[in-house]
């Protein structure tokens, strides 16, 4: 054997071995992967945690408003117009729900004529407080200019106010309050 050849031979192993433990990774991961997307607790993420939910109620408290406000229903938002901002639609949850932990949360954008929605500018905001659960929606979320969805988002029970902000390409701002009352976990 030529000092080549026993030189390609190691790496040639090496590669195999690389090869053929990735190949067993992927392949056990196509596996499960099934499972974990029939699982919603498996994909859940805490949105709003339970030390967060208990600081707004404070806060809630504190300004007067009731801990537990009622949910307040809020019509759709009529199609931006020339000039005008940005509309944000909840499409769920719906205000006044009543919905399970975790649950989906998706909202639409719809600019005005000859704008453009910027989702860097998308804010998530909870409770009087507002708190940005920006960065950890986004972590787990499709964000684009149609609108963002997340499945999966563990929240308290209780009910619970998110405020919801996006701008566009002109530098007009929308924002779109949703409240919505969690369930007890059976």
């Amino acid at each position: 054997m030529s000092k080549l050849q026993a030189r390609r031979t190691p790496l040639a192993a090496t590669r195999r071995v690389l090869l053929g433990g990735a190949l067993v990774c992927g392949l056990a991961l196509q596996a499960w992967a099934p499972a974990l997307a029939a699982d919603p607790a498996a994909t859940a993420f805490d949105l709003v945690t339970e030390e967060e939910a208990q600081r707004a109620a404070a806060a809630a408290t504190s300004a007067g408003a009731a801990a537990a406000p009622q949910p307040r229903s809020r019509g759709v938002p009529q199609p931006p117009g020339p000039g005008s901002a940005p509309a944000i639609e909840v499409v769920t949850p719906a205000g006044e729900a009543t919905v399970n932990s975790p649950l989906r949360l998706e909202v639409r954008f719809r600019p005005a004529p000859g704008a453009r929605i910027v989702p860097d500018s998308f804010r998530l905001l909870y409770g009087l407080l507002k708190i940005d659960l920006t960065e950890r929606l986004q972590r787990q979320a499709r964000l684009s200019e149609r609108g963002v969805v997340v499945e999966g988002a563990r929240m308290p029970q209780g009910t619970h106010r998110l405020l919801l902000r996006v701008a566009d390409d002109q530098g007009r701002m929308a924002e779109q309050a949703v409240v919505f009352h969690v369930a007890r976990r059976p």
